[in-house]
């Protein structure tokens, strides 16, 4: 917006363009003011707007022109045409969509109308999803265009990842949509295959258990992602970006709830699932979501495209990308670039501008606009009007106001180049501070860019009455008060001449600002005018609440409130409650000072919390009390006196206010008198005293204290003293003393001499077991001994061994034993002697054990045998001699006999060693104890021989015959001698000379030989390959260079150097490698690799050889290339054989030049492209590729080696894109693409068409253009064919209608013939038609290329009320029945589906009467199927007249009367004759007709019968009656013969 902020004196801002005037309050100074009021600011901006006339604006109903205003008197003479085009470039109402849920629910699909999304409306229905196999639903698998919109409400009933859509084709995966609690997943395919899906993170979003909704918006390669609508920034939840158009076939298969493949199954409920054929704009989703479309200041009703479909928040006029900040330059405008609807006079910009309709002639001129703005969210403190035009100006304008929305308009302000217009003077007096003046305009205004300022505390140059004294000033606070704001313009300056063209009389608005300010009584200095309506946010410090903090907090009423002025903030003074209470209220009475604000106070707290009261809820109440020290304000400071009534004077609950001390009787203690005083227990109601002594025994008592427990009256007792007065020693103790810190000793009875732990509490005697005494039971009686767990045990001593008379040792019970006898008993020797049993006793021996033989000088032996214990190897009862082939037995061996380990093949077999030396007896030539040496000048033989072998030293080579015992090695005399016997050279020596018994040196070169061993013979040295000599100090022929570090000891030249090995990377490189040469005769060789004769690479390489490697780079595309290598030594090079290798072919140069050959087909193009060069290889391929820009079925590309191709399967009117690769092995040369579009063709698939009944003479049939037009619709048909009742055709087909127009499958025109025609129509009513008849419909629609027709479509037309019932027929039963029937009308008579059939009676005629009884009732109502009814009840031989009623829903026609009579039946209520005589043989007879004749005029039978009476016990018999004239036929049997009967009628 084009403006400026600029501040007044109140600290505000507003909207001020630079030629605004300003009006300052002269005599305050606004910044010293103590109170808190909002900034200024133009509170008009954005509000409701209205005009009258309503169709005052441009534009408006249809294109208008006006002359574009100038600021120029000569911009008036010209016209520079404009236009004014108010309607949306896009869409204005939302569009159509499928719904998901109308078809394809599986059988375990569940509708529920309970659990629904917030806010459904009554007739929707949620489905249940269950975990079962088959639990999906299967709609209509619609193909996808390239935009769309899925939305569906959604409440998961478990964790998991689970599908909620998918459409496949051909078993792939067109796109597919999966939840879970942690991420929401989207898959889809595009042209180049199935994509890496989308996956948005919606953690915390999607909840089990909870409804949320979710939508998805796909336009082209945009997809975006909204949960629960939109977000705060009225952004989607994410938007991404598609690798490309999703990809999809008419053809397909479509599952809710479940995967293709049987998986990811959807479990919980789903509701309300729309597939829309467009992207929705963002404020549709959010629609979709809460059902209210979010409203924008500015023709709220035209949409975003799809491609831009979020409206920023500061700029509402254009439309951006999901994925874009608002600030993009990638915006589209959401209006008109033409548009000026009302709207713009205020919408904070004064670079748009409202324009009012061309005025005509004068008196519309004169009679002007009148424009309305509702500032909507409440009433504002009003201090300028700025009205900014862009056209010349009115010459009068009336500014008026509501105060309040409930009261009428009041005038505010007048302004008039004449204020007589008004009937007011001009620049009129203020009289006082709500007076209103005209103000004076001038005679010259500007031609454009004027504007108009209403200063309302200073109009013009007179000030308001109070201006400087705002805050002082009722009236003038009321007067600046206002909810609306209407302006009304009349007349214009300049337009009225006769020179200036008229389409100039317009008004042209650049803005309305209202500034102003909420209004806050001083309390607040900011305001929420963004809710309805709007809120001050009261400072913290005024503690004021209210929309308007026009009062004060509920505990804030110390004071009244009190508005605050720019000297002064008269804040709410706080109430002193405590913290008790939740309000508080003022009353003046107890305010001491009432008419100062700043002092005293009269706050009174109300309803006092915490069992708190008082003016300040600073006293408990009754039965409550306040701790000493307590904090008053404290939530419990209040607490219960809970005086214990058994422990009160009189049971009284009350208690001293502070402390809280209840009133206690005489031996009663406590706050609450809930306990007993010390040395008193059992407190007791009826006790007058409350509770009864303790008398504790002072000597039992912990120090001697007198009190016990309050309930039980137990004394505190020492530790060892029990009772309930502590008056007796516990159980286990002893001797009560008042000494005894534990009052009682224990008993200390010996826990295994006593039957238990009690003694006398006075003696103190335990109860001992019998084999026990002492006081404690802690002695043995005699004979017995050891006190112990088991008591005591009997001594039992031997009586052989033990002495007589003699009693064992009472603690160890040991008796007193004989000499040389032991044990406890003394039933056992003593160590040292062994038992020998003598008859009834026994002796004790000496063991006489030897201590050398023994263990560690032992003299103990075996008890029982007398044997001593035997060191190792030595045997013997006394352990006195060694065992076989063992000797040496001395004390100081303490391993016993040692082993004489004879050698046995020196020693004579079966011969053992002396015991005593431990020689062996030994073999001849042997010696040494155990026979193991030889003697000298002997060996042992190898392999341990049995005897000794002779030396055999060598006489000069030995130093003498003497050689090692063991190896037989003789002392060599020369260092050069070696050999056992000394008689060969060693190592290094050769030549052996027997007679010096000395060896030669062999001196052998080290550069040369192998070593510096020789042969032992002839001393020549081991030579390296290339050496020779016997020293091996010479190189061979056509060797050199002798060298100690050559294994080969000189070098020759290499030779059979084997060729470079080449293995071919790519079109650049190839990898070079090479083995050393078959004979490299050198121990360090130097290769160098030649490519085309120039050397590349040189390397050196030394014994032992490695294959070398390099790779050569930078070589050209499909080139040969020559590769040898040089090797060389010290001694010369060699050479390999040549090899070649090609480098792979390289991606192509050069243009292809991709063309199409005319013509183009409706299914196929032709392409042809030129040939690139060969000098990256030879051409392998090339693949044409093909894509359509409208993300329709994708199309086959070509691949193969023809410089020509034909693609096939296209789409007609169809835009593709070409491009061409020219591929050899190892690249591919891209074309630019080519876009060509199909031809047209006959369009295909046109659905038949729905037919609506409007009334029951007009069928609305509507229809959608063909899902493949192949082309532009041009024209539609409709044809027609009248059907009879039982599907046969009744009328030839016949065209009813016929609409023409420009109908592109391209959402966007092309061209200006397509902007000049609309589409044709897709609907019409078809009128004239009969009631209730079937119709069948066809379509044809027609392009430029053919035309297809659709299948026939039937439809009936409405119902209404029957024309004819034919008259029923009457046929008689019975004399008492008729049947009734009728037949079923046709089709064309009844008019609607008959609902029933109403039968009536409308009248009856006997033989007796001359014309019928008429009356009408209705006898019985027949379903439509019932043809036929039988009346009964009636009379005989009787005509009755019938109706039958026809009825459908719509109304009811009456038939004709139908007639018929009921059989006769015989007469009835006939009364006997009347008999006179008159005389003595006549007799006149006269008699009356019967009174029902039941049938035609009867006939009389007079019969004569003797006169006689029954007999008195005659019987009665009734005969059977028979049609006729009422005759009864009695049996014969019935009377005798000659027998009188009397007869009787009944």
């Amino acid at each position: 917006m084009n403006c400026l902020a600029l501040s007044l004196g109140f600290g505000f801002l507003f909207p001020t363009p630079k030629t605004w005037l300003f009006t300052y309050f002269a005599s305050i100074s606004w910044a010293d003011s103590q109170g808190l009021f909002p900034r200024l600011e133009n509170v008009a901006a954005f509000k409701k707007v209205s005009v009258v006339p309503t169709q005052a604006t441009c534009g408006l109903p249809a294109r208008s022109t006006f002359c574009q205003s100038s600021a120029a008197a000569e911009g008036l003479r010209v016209c520079p045409q404009q236009f004014c085009i108010q309607d949306c470039p896009y869409r204005s109402s939302p569009p159509t969509y499928t719904d998901l849920f109308s078809a394809g629910l599986s059988g375990c699909i569940t509708v529920d109308r309970r659990d629904l999304s917030p806010d459904a409306h009554g007739s929707s229905a949620s489905f249940i999803f269950g975990n079962h196999q088959s639990c999906f639903a299967s709609p209509p698998a619609a193909r996808l265009a390239a935009s769309f919109t899925l939305a569906v409400w959604l409440k998961p009933e478990q964790e998991g990842v689970m599908c909620v859509i998918e459409k496949t084709a051909d078993g792939q995966i067109v796109f597919k949509l999966t939840i879970s609690e942690k991420e929401t997943m989207f898959y889809y395919r595009t042209v180049n295959g199935l994509q890496p899906p989308v996956k948005v993170m919606t953690l915390g979003r999607i909840l089990v258990k909870k409804w949320i909704h979710l939508s998805v918006q796909v336009h082209q390669t945009k997809i975006s992602f909204f949960v629960n609508g939109l977000e705060e920034d009225n952004t989607a939840f994410d938007a991404r970006t598609l690798s490309g158009s999703i990809t999809d076939f008419a053809s397909g298969t479509m599952k809710i709830g479940q995967s293709l493949n049987g998986l990811e199954q959807f479990v919980g409920r789903m509701q309300d699932f729309r597939l829309y054929q467009v992207a929705l704009t963002n404020r549709e989703i959010q629609e979709v979501f809460s059902g209210d479309l979010p409203r924008l200041h500015t023709q709220s009703h035209c949409r975003c495209p799809g491609s831009h479909p979020r409206v920023p928040r500061l700029e509402q006029r254009y439309c951006v990308p999901n994925d874009a900040e608002d600030t993009t330059n990638n915006r589209v405008l959401r209006l008109n670039p033409e548009a000026h609807p009302l709207s713009f006079v205020n919408d904070n910009n004064i670079g748009t501008s409202w324009l009012s309709r061309v005025f005509t002639n004068m008196t519309q001129l004169n009679q002007g606009v009148t424009i309305s703005i509702d500032l909507e969210n409440g009433q504002y403190q009003v201090f300028y009007i700025i009205i900014q035009f862009s056209s010349p100006q009115p010459t009068a304008i009336r500014i008026q106001r509501k105060k309040d929305n409930s009261l009428d308009w009041e005038d505010w302000q007048y302004f008039a180049r004449n204020c007589s217009t008004f009937g007011m003077k001009n620049n009129g007096e203020l009289e006082n501070s709500d007076s209103v003046n005209c103000l004076q305009l001038p005679n010259f205004t500007p031609y454009s860019r004027g504007n108009v300022t209403f200063s309302i505390l200073t109009p013009g140059p007179n000030h308001r009455p109070g201006y400087n004294n705002f805050y002082n000033t009722p009236a003038l606070q009321e007067f600046v008060k206002a909810t609306q704001v209407r302006l009304h313009f009349h007349g214009q300056y300049h337009t009225t001449e006769t020179s200036v063209s008229p389409r100039h009389r317009y008004y042209g608005v650049n803005e309305i600002t209202i500034t102003g300010r909420c209004q806050c009584r001083g309390h607040a200095d900011n305001c929420d005018t963004k809710s309805q309506p709007y809120r001050c946010l009261c400072s913290r410090e005024s503690f004021t609440e209210g929309l308007h903090c026009d009062h004060c907090l509920p505990l804030y009423n110390d004071k009244p409130f009190r508005q605050s002025d720019q000297v002064h903030a008269f804040n709410c003074k706080p109430c002193e409650c405590n913290s008790h209470s939740r309000s508080c209220h003022y009353n003046i009475s107890v305010d001491p000072f009432p008419f100062e604000h700043h002092r005293g106070g009269g706050g009174v707290c109300d309803d006092c919390e915490h069992n708190t009261t008082g003016r300040n809820c600073e006293l408990c109440k009754d039965y409550f009390f306040r701790q000493v020290g307590a904090d008053p304000s404290a939530i419990d400071v209040c607490k219960p006196c809970d005086c214990d009534k058994v422990g009160t004077k009189n049971s009284s609950f009350l208690c001293d206010q502070i402390g809280g001390q209840c009133n206690c009787k005489r031996h009663v203690s406590g706050r609450q008198c809930n306990q007993c005083q010390n040395g008193f227990y059992n407190l007791q109601e009826w006790d007058p005293d409350g509770c009864i002594p303790c008398n504790c025994n002072a000597s039992g008592t912990v120090d001697g204290d007198i009190t016990c427990h309050p309930n039980s009256g137990q004394c505190k007792c020492k530790a060892n003293v029990i009772g309930l007065r502590c008056d007796h020693c516990d159980f286990g103790f002893k001797f009560l003393q008042s000494v005894n810190d534990d009052g009682c000793e224990p008993c200390q009875c010996n826990l295994h001499g006593s039957v238990n732990k009690l003694c006398n509490p006075l003696s103190g005697q335990c109860e001992c077991k019998q084999e026990v005494k002492g006081l404690q039971c802690d002695t043995c009686r005699e004979h017995f001994y050891g006190l112990d767990t088991t008591g005591c045990k009997a001594c039992d001593c031997n009586v052989a061994g033990s002495r007589s008379g003699t009693v064992c040792d009472a603690r160890t019970g040991q008796c007193i034993c004989n000499p040389n006898v032991g044990g406890r008993r003394c039933s056992e020797c003593l160590e040292g002697y062994f038992y020998l049993q003598r008859n009834n006793s026994f002796l004790c021996l000496p063991c006489n054990c030897d201590r050398t033989g023994t263990v560690n000088g032992s003299l103990l032996c075996d008890k029982s045998t007398g044997q001593c214990l035997c060191k190792l190897g030595v045997t013997g009862l006394r352990c006195n001699r060694c065992e076989p082939h063992r000797y040496h037995l001395t004390v100081g061996n303490s391993q016993g006999c040692q082993m004489c380990e004879c050698d046995p093949w020196g020693t004579l077999p079966g011969t053992i060693c002396d015991p005593i030396s431990g020689q062996c007896l030994c073999l001849p030539h042997r010696q040494g104890r155990r026979c193991n040496q030889c003697q000298p000048g002997f060996y042992i033989s190898p392999g341990n021989a049995t005897g000794c072998l002779p030396c055999s030293c060598h006489k000069t080579g030995a130093v003498n015959h003497i050689c090692n015992s063991w190896t037989g090695q003789c002392v060599c005399q020369d260092d050069s001698i070696a050999g056992q016997s000394c008689d060969h050279c060693k190592d290094l020596y050769f030549g052996f000379d027997p007679l010096a018994g000395r060896c030669q040196p062999c001196s052998c070169h080290l550069s040369g030989a192998l070593n510096e061993t020789c042969h032992s013979v002839t001393g020549q040295c081991f030579c390296k390959r290339f050496v020779t000599g016997s020293k091996c100090d010479t190189c061979v022929p056509s060797a050199s260079h002798l060298d100690i570090n050559n294994p080969l000891g000189c070098s020759k030249t290499p030779s059979q150097q084997p060729p470079p090995r080449g293995k071919v990377q790519n079109s650049s490189a190839i990898s070079v490698s090479w083995s050393p040469p078959d004979s490299p005769n050198a121990h360090w060789l130097t290769y160098s690799l030649f490519r085309d004769g120039f050397e590349i690479y040189t390397v050196e390489d030394q014994y032992p050889y490695n294959i070398q490697y390099f790779l050569d780079t930078a070589l050209s595309p499909y080139t040969s290339y020559s590769y040898y290598l040089e090797t060389s030594s010290l001694s010369g090079s060699t050479r390999s054989a040549a090899v070649t290798y090609r480098t792979k072919p390289g991606a192509p140069e050069g243009s292809l030049n991709l063309s199409y050959i005319s013509p183009i087909s409706s299914d196929s193009v032709t392409l042809t492209w030129a040939v690139p060069s060969n000098r990256s290889g030879p051409i392998e391929k090339y693949i044409l590729s093909c894509a359509p820009l409208d993300g329709i079925q994708p199309c086959v590309p070509y691949e193969g080696p023809e410089t020509t191709a034909t693609i096939w399967n296209l789409v007609p009117f169809t835009k593709y894109r070409f491009a061409v690769q020219a591929c050899t092995s190892g690249g591919c040369l891209h074309s630019t693409p080519l876009t060509v579009t199909t031809a047209q063709a006959p369009p295909r698939r046109l659905g038949p068409p729905e037919v609506r009944k409007i009334s029951s003479t007009e069928l609305q049939v509507e229809w959608a253009p063909p899902m493949e037009p192949n082309g532009i619709i041009i024209r539609y048909e409709l044809y027609m064919e009248r059907l009879r009742s039982n599907g046969e055709t009744r009328s030839a087909e016949s065209r009813v209608f016929q609409s023409s127009g420009w109908l592109s499958p391209y959402p966007l025109a092309e061209s200006a013939s397509e902007n000049a025609l609309e589409p044709p129509e897709p609907t019409t009513i078809v009128t004239g038609l009969e009631p209730y008849t079937k119709y069948k419909f066809r379509v044809l629609a027609v392009n430029m290329a053919g035309s297809v027709s659709s299948a026939w479509t039937t439809g009936r037309t409405g119902e209404s009320a029957p024309v004819f019932m034919t008259p029923p027929s009457v046929s008689a039963l019975s004399p008492y029945s008729l049947n009734v029937s009728w037949e079923m009308p046709a089709d064309n008579v009844t008019r609607g589906k008959v609902v029933g059939y109403n039968v009536s009676m409308v009248s009856e005629q006997s033989p007796q009467q001359s014309s019928p009884v008429v009356f009408s009732q209705m006898l019985y109502t027949a379903k439509s199927q019932e043809l036929s009814y039988i009346v009964k009840g009636l009379q005989p031989y009787r005509i009755y007249n019938f109706t039958i009623s026809l009825c459908n829903s719509v109304g009811c026609i009456t038939s004709a009367s139908g007639g018929g009579r009921t059989l006769a039946a015989a007469p009835a209520q006939l009364r006997p004759p009347l008999v006179e005589g008159i005389n003595s043989t006549t007799i006149h007879l006269r008699w009356q007709a019967p009174e029902e004749q039941n049938g035609p005029s009867p006939t009389y039978q007079l019969e004569r019968r003797q006169a006689a009476l029954p007999a008195p016990r005659a019987t009665m018999m009734k005969g059977t009656r028979f049609t006729g004239n009422g005759y009864y036929k009695f049996p014969s049997s019935t009377h005798p013969f000659n027998t009188d009967f009397t007869g009787k009628c009944a």
